[in-house]
């Protein structure tokens, strides 16, 4: 095959990293729809390294080639070719025929296969022509990526890679879904507000607690604060009241914490009323307990809204463990996309559950609730997801122990509507309708639905 000698362009992110320093390799299936601009969230909530774009999908939000994540296979079409493939732990990372029985494999546009360059690329005329690319490959053993803003062909991109050493290598989405972010916050986005169905996470193994050790000896106490007793703790509008959120907050942590092995009390698991100073004698009763945290939303003085808005974590005094468990959970709260306080750590001796806790305690307040933007969040399911993945690995960080990944749930198939397919089978045939995976999905307009309309009432005429 005649190369074509391209000089190796400014690209923003490209690597080759040795298998034995990769923990694992995620395709992250992106339920919560975040946008590009939203990758710290995704890294914050995986406790992934770095993150770039997944794999080509239609706009019904579907893989449309071979993928397979954690053992859930999302697409499989009829036919046989060439993709990346790895398990759980990546060690056996590597270029192989698809479908596989692996773990995890995806496939796109592949161009190099067994360090030879594939001459006749296989891609769709709208995949064409000079835009930003991406994608993953191997290089002497090492996983590889490159992820650029500078505008590739097909051809560009693999006679790059060719000329750089890659050994094998697949072409992931193109265009505006490319993007790159690390955990130190560098990266770009090609299209900030664009939402993808996947992302490939990366996990490096030092980016692992140092004792890499579960939680099996550790045990903390979450204390949802206020009860059903206390309404006054609520949103000026009364759609938010704080007993309810704190409560929610400790079931998804004390979750998170489970799950890494961590013993989890709870003060008020039924949503009872308990005093603070039962609070407080529930803590003192467990030996040798590692860390007291308790759940709130902060409000600012007066019967209405306010500006005051933020996180912020409270501590009895400057120093020691406590401090130090408050910077460990801010480390991780700043890595969102959300307010924090200008003083985001404050020291009061006055609180009482501070006061009176022997263990090392925490009170976190998580936003306003009299804050018309705060609350917006503190009812959010996703804001309180994120929140609770982002303080759970921060306690974790702080206990010295290893953050254990969300297993995901395999996804319900949607039931098929065999009337609207058959429906749009007719229409398609007769001409009155195209791209009819988009109408199966229903994303329709109202403009494209006056169009049929118009045209099913052409076709009667």
């Amino acid at each position: 095959m005649n190369l074509k000698r391209f000089p190796i362009l400014k690209v923003q992110f490209a690597e080759t990293i040795a298998l034995d320093k990769i923990r694992r390799i995620q395709i992250y299936h992106n339920t919560k729809r975040y946008p590009q601009r939203d990758m710290a969230k995704i890294l914050a909530e995986t406790g992934g390294s770095f993150a770039l774009g997944g794999p080509i999908y239609l706009s019904s939000y579907k893989a449309c080639c071979h993928l397979r994540a954690d053992g859930i296979t999302y697409c499989c079409p009829d036919y046989t070719t060439y993709g990346m493939a790895w398990s759980n732990d990546a060690q056996d990372y590597g270029m192989t025929k698809l479908p596989s029985s692996y773990a995890n494999h995806i496939e796109c546009v592949h161009m190099i296969v067994d360090g030879v360059p594939v001459d006749d690329l296989n891609y769709g005329m709208d995949m064409g022509g000079s835009r930003p690319r991406q994608a993953i490959g191997a290089k002497e053993g090492r996983f590889a990526y490159i992820a650029t803003e500078v505008a590739y062909t097909h051809e560009q991109l693999r006679d790059v890679l060719v000329a750089s050493g890659w050994d094998a290598a697949i072409m992931l989405d193109g265009g505006g879904s490319v993007c790159y972010r690390n955990i130190d916050g560098a990266g770009f986005t090609c299209d900030p507000d664009r939402e993808m169905p996947f992302y490939i996470v990366v996990h490096l193994k030092e980016d692992v607690s140092e004792s890499d050790t579960d939680g099996t000896g550790k045990t903390v106490v979450l204390d949802a604060g206020h009860d059903a007793s206390n309404l006054a703790n609520k949103s000026p509008d009364g759609t938010y009241y704080e007993h309810e959120f704190a409560l929610d907050m400790a079931q998804r942590i004390g979750a998170h914490l489970r799950r890494c092995g961590v013993t989890v009390v709870e003060t008020r698991p039924d949503g009872k009323a308990v005093s603070l100073a039962q609070r407080c004698a529930i803590a003192n009763s467990i030996q040798g307990l590692d860390l007291f945290v308790s759940l709130h939303s902060n409000a600012a003085g007066g019967s209405g809204w306010s500006s005051a808005k933020g996180w912020s974590a409270y501590c009895y005094g400057a120093g020691g463990k406590r401090e130090q468990a408050a910077q460990s959970i801010l480390t991780w709260v700043r890595q969102l996309s959300v307010t924090v306080r200008s003083t985001p750590i404050v020291y009061d001796p006055s609180l009482y559950v501070l006061k009176h806790t022997v263990a090392p305690a925490v009170l976190i307040e998580h936003a306003f609730h009299t804050s018309k933007e705060d609350v917006e969040n503190l009812k959010s399911d996703v804001w309180r997801d994120l929140i609770a993945v982002a303080e759970a690995r921060g306690i974790a960080d702080y206990l010295g122990i290893a953050w254990v990944p969300e297993v995901p749930q395999t996804p319900q198939e949607p039931a098929v509507d065999e009337e609207l397919e058959k429906a749009v089978a007719v229409l398609a045939a007769a001409g009155i309708i195209d791209s009819p995976d988009r109408w199966k999905a229903l994303e329709y307009t109202d403009t494209s639905v006056r169009l049929l309309l118009i045209k099913m009432a052409a076709a009667l005429m």
